[in-house]
């Protein structure tokens, strides 16, 4: 069998990157490591395109997992994520410390294929890469509003004045659109999300459409630049206002382990978001949404959060402050600029 591995370079997930690659070896697999991976632990390393793997295995959080699919959008190798966390994410059935449960399954090959939908893009007539999550649309600067006009199908759909608009896969529906109202969508359903991020018409709310209709966002007008956002990684300008999206030909595939064995993986995911909701229920809107972008991009600086977040700074920060006077965060100097703090997830909160 052969296994090609791609890790995050943290120290941490390097460490237990070492961990599964001794495993493999030791239950006899052929273990490939790509570049960067590679070079970080001093190991020989083969493109993808000239290794004919079983498994493309990619060992991190889903943040690592959704850059290493834009740059792996072509492969049809299945993938496996195995979180380096104490607990799964929300794109990982399992740990690390899962691995060795699991191993002879994987190596026998009892194990399925799970299809999993991507959107392509197209700002401006270029190709772009292809996204599991979501695109989003949004001004450069936060808190400024882009107006466009929305079309399915070639047909004009509304007109709309917003913070942004988000189009999400199924797999994309508990990410960044719930966050700002979205539906959550089983998996399997064949339909695209389109959200719009506060609205100026409380009409306009989110829709739900086939996954082969072509959507296109048209006539984008703003005071700053406009950025195409694919799955929170990449960005893009977009400098004629005209961006086309669509459901991708090909899908990306998810190797499936046996329900039985991860029934009990999948409910410490479960508990963990349940706490955390009860934990969550009573704050601010901003901080709810500040509490999730760092629940799911990890550790940033304030700068990376009125990013990712699309707040305006005054009030990022006072998001911030109530999520640490709440325990719910902790806030550490940056060990490569003591200027600037490091905000994460307090672990302690995660497990009460």
């Amino acid at each position: 069998m052969k296994i090609f591995l791609s890790a995050s370079s943290e120290v941490s997930v390097l460490e237990d990157t070492k961990e599964i690659i001794q495993i493999l070896q030791n239950a006899g697999v052929d273990v490939y490591l790509e570049d960067e991976t590679a070079k970080s632990l001093k190991w020989k390393y083969r493109s993808i395109k000239n290794v004919d793997a079983d498994i493309l295995m990619v060992i991190g959080s889903d943040k690592s997992l959704l850059s290493r699919l834009l740059e792996f959008e072509d492969t049809d190798t299945p993938i496996l994520p195995i979180a380096s966390k104490g607990q799964p994410d929300f794109l990982f059935d399992i740990t690390v410390s899962d691995f060795d449960y699991l191993i002879e399954d994987i190596i026998s090959g009892n194990w399925g294929r799970e299809p999993r939908s991507r959107l392509s893009i197209e700002i401006d007539g270029q190709k772009g890469p292809t996204a599991l999550n979501d695109v989003g649309i949004f001004a450069r600067k936060s808190a400024t509003l882009i107006r466009y006009s929305l079309f399915l199908n070639g047909e004009q759909f509304l007109k709309d004045g917003s913070d942004g608009i988000i189009v999400s896969t199924p797999t994309g529906s508990t990410a960044y659109s719930l966050s700002v109202g979205g539906p959550v969508v089983l998996s399997p359903a064949a339909v695209i999300s389109i959200i719009p991020v506060n609205s100026i018409n409380p009409a306009n709310r989110p829709t739900i459409v086939s996954n082969d209709t072509e959507i296109e966002i048209r006539n984008i007008s703003c005071s700053v630049t406009v950025e195409a956002i694919l799955d929170g990684q990449l960005r893009k300008k977009v400098k004629q206002g005209t961006i086309t999206i669509k459901k991708a030909e090909n899908d990306v595939i998810f190797v499936q382990l046996s329900k039985e064995k991860i029934a009990d993986l999948r409910g410490k995911l479960s508990r963990k978001t349940e706490e955390f909701d009860d934990l969550a229920q009573d704050l601010p809107p901003s901080a709810k949404l500040v509490l999730k972008v760092l629940e799911y991009k990890g550790p940033l600086t304030q700068k990376e959060i009125i990013t990712e977040s699309i707040l305006p700074p005054r009030t990022a920060r006072y998001a911030l402050s109530i999520l640490i006077s709440e325990g719910l965060v902790t806030k550490r100097i940056s060990l490569r600029d003591s200027r600037q703090g490091i905000y994460r997830v307090n672990e302690q909160s995660e497990k009460r």
